[in-house]
């Protein structure tokens, strides 16, 4: 029976697709909302303290003591004062699931160079409008980092944000209920502290779906590199600028003049907040690229490549490389087994070395700070 022309269903129709400046105003809210997250407070305490608070019981099972509470007020004002300051970059749709298989997320090494240089801004925060999907993990729809210092003194902070809530949803549940979460739509959920050669994390990053510090570390290292150009001050072909309203607790919108103000001074207008749009092409290869092919001559070294030092460093490794295979079809299991890797050079060899580059293997496993 054909259903009668004003009972049929029609098809839905799509929804349009987000504009630049929508998303420039979701990242602008993010960046206000984490910045009073970290720095508002509450009874006189940064309301982040809590969340920090219950990071450390997740990987100490003891309270804060006293110094510690100490460290973590200062890193809440740290990270409340960077994030008003903070260079604010949306990501394209097609970054996350690039930066999900980046080399720096699927080897066991990473190149780092000198991070002052590599990095867009000191303080920067990217708005992933498509998140971040890692196995078993919470989806990542932020990630922001803050430089403090400068040479071997450099400090840099890493912080993960997804849903808010999803955090609860692998806690304990006595710690879930006794975590004050922000009402806003995103929260940090993985913390990490790169000082020189040391890699810090804050909690046991499994309860909250984040990723270890390693991971963290990659993902920040993975976005300057897939982050084109280098270029901070100006746009580029590859960049748009979008000035924003400067968001804020209270929202952007002037107050209304009160009754009988004849002749006083205007409302301000909302401050402006410029916000970096990244093309779709500018983290992808064109046809006029072509990927890299093998050598079976071994690497092939451009002419200003210099060598650079690797430090004894530890590595997790198969402890049955030659039958690993047999064993996985088999149904069996290899753990990896963590050996020690000597000191090495590498790069093309009879050239200099280069002070500046260095490889740092940062394992997953979490040091927690007093």
């Amino acid at each position: 029976m054909t259903p009668h022309p004003t009972t049929a269903r029609l098809a839905p129709i799509s929804a349009p697709a987000l504009t630049a400046e929508a998303h420039a105003h979701h990242a602008e809210r993010m960046r206000a909302q984490l910045a009073d997250f970290w720095g508002k407070p509450l009874r006189g305490i940064p309301y982040g303290m809590d969340l920090l608070r219950a990071m450390f019981i997740t990987a100490t099972a003891t309270d804060l003591h006293l110094d510690g509470a100490m460290h973590y007020i200062d890193l809440c004002d740290n990270n409340a004062a960077a994030y008003r300051t903070s260079d604010v970059w949306v990501a394209p749709p097609s970054m996350g699931q690039r930066l999900a298989t980046h080399p720096y997320l699927t080897s066991g090494t990473i190149a780092v160079g000198n991070l002052e240089d590599d990095a867009p801004a000191r303080d920067g925060l990217v708005y992933f409008p498509t998140p971040i999907t890692l196995e078993g993990l919470h989806p990542i729809y932020g990630l922001a980092w803050h430089m403090v210092g400068t040479g071997d003194d450099l400090i840099v902070d890493i912080e993960t944000t997804t849903a808010t809530r999803l955090i609860p949803t692998r806690l304990p549940p006595m710690l879930a209920a006794a975590t004050k979460l922000p009402r806003t739509q995103y929260c940090p959920n993985g913390l990490a502290t790169l000082r020189g050669n040391i890699l810090n994390g804050y909690s046991n990053p499994a309860p909250f779906g984040a990723a270890g510090s390693a991971t963290i570390l990659a993902l920040l290292l993975a976005f300057w590199d897939l982050r084109r150009p280098t270029t901070r001050d100006s746009p580029t072909a590859h960049e748009d600028i979008v000035s924003t309203p400067q968001h804020t607790t209270e929202g952007t919108k002037p107050r209304a003049r009160r009754r009988g103000a004849k002749g006083k001074r205007p409302a301000r207008a909302p401050r402006k907040r410029p916000i970096r749009i990244i093309h779709e092409p500018a983290h992808t290869p064109t046809a006029s690229q072509p990927e890299p092919t093998a050598d079976t001559n071994g690497p092939s070294w451009k002419d200003d490549t210099l060598r650079w030092e690797v430090s004894q460093k530890y590595q997790n490794r198969c402890p049955n490389p030659h039958q690993h295979r047999a064993i996985i079809e088999a149904g069996g299991e290899c753990k990896p087994v963590r050996v020690p890797v000597r000191a090495h050079v590498n790069g093309p060899k009879g050239r200099d070395i280069d002070p500046r580059r260095a490889v740092r293997i940062v394992p997953d496993q979490q040091i927690i700070r007093p």
